[in-house]
């Protein structure tokens, strides 16, 4: 296996593989200085990019040794869980000490189950764009692991960085109308909480951390860089974004999508 130095981090791909990491490593360059700028993140010392053509071998080339130990006495109870979201996913990071991040190539990229992802995003024909925007949204999840963001929030900025990278919006307005639907929950769920197999759940989770974390970029703009100033508890953190709704937290989650929506919706109207 090869590796680069990237800004800091380090690259590694199979030989064969150099077309794409050549892709990820200027989309990193340019991701992590937006990153920078948009957020105050910078990328953890230590943090590996792969370009992933296997999950097996992502998974235990990127983890420490006494976490590969752990892996393998333990893969029955994951791996079924890594398949699945194997099959649906451009990239992963993994939240170890020193994260990593794996990127599929274009042609994994495009053999994909897109069904997921079909219904949140905006249709991108360009292969070796979708390799931008998902090492984008990969690098977020590494820059912001240390704050243990809830999934709502760590997915929602994800998301809008793509969209200031690219400069459009990268997740398809009519998912406005997930919003509120009678499957959604009032509490949102955490990583563990929710399953590709459940499709409806997993679209509206989301869907629903995106259009809340737009919101707050244009609304709230200096309490969503407060938030990734420091680690808070996940509680801490949603009580803060509820004070500034007016709201208690339990009362935010009741009351939070219908305002996010209307907000979008007056805007596509206008």
């Amino acid at each position: 296996m090869e590796s680069r130095s990237v800004d800091g981090l380090t690259l590694y791909f199979d030989a064969d593989e150099r077309e794409t990491a050549d892709l990820v490593e200027q989309a990193c360059q340019q991701s992590l200085r937006l990153i920078r700028q948009s957020w105050g993140l910078d990328a953890p010392e230590g943090c590996r990019v792969y370009v992933m053509t296997s999950w097996r071998h992502f998974v235990f080339h990127s983890a420490p040794w006494p976490r590969k130990i752990l892996l393998g006495l333990f893969m029955p109870l994951w791996a079924l869980r890594a398949r699945r979201i194997w099959a649906f996913s451009g990239g992963w990071t993994l939240p170890y000490r020193r994260p990593a991040v794996g990127i599929k190539p274009p042609r994994l990229i495009e053999t994909g189950d897109s069904s997921i992802g079909a219904r949140v995003f905006v249709k991108e024909e360009d292969l070796n764009e979708k390799v931008r925007h998902v090492t984008c949204h990969e690098l977020v999840h590494a820059c912001s692991a240390h704050l243990k963001l809830p999934m709502w929030l760590n997915e929602g900025l994800a998301m809008v960085t793509v969209d200031r990278l690219l400069q459009t919006a990268t997740v398809r307005t009519e998912t406005l109308e997930v919003l509120g639907a009678p499957s959604g929950d009032a509490s949102p769920r955490g990583y563990r909480g929710i399953s590709v197999k459940e499709q409806e759940t997993f679209v509206y989770a989301f869907v629903r951390g995106y259009w809340i974390t737009r919101h707050l970029e244009e609304t709230q703009p200096e309490l969503l860089k407060s938030l990734l100033a420091q680690r808070l508890s996940h509680r801490a953190l949603e009580s803060r974004v509820a004070a500034a709704y007016q709201m208690e937290r339990e009362e935010f989650w009741q009351q939070i999508d219908p305002i996010v929506a209307s907000h979008f919706r007056a805007r596509e109207a206008a």
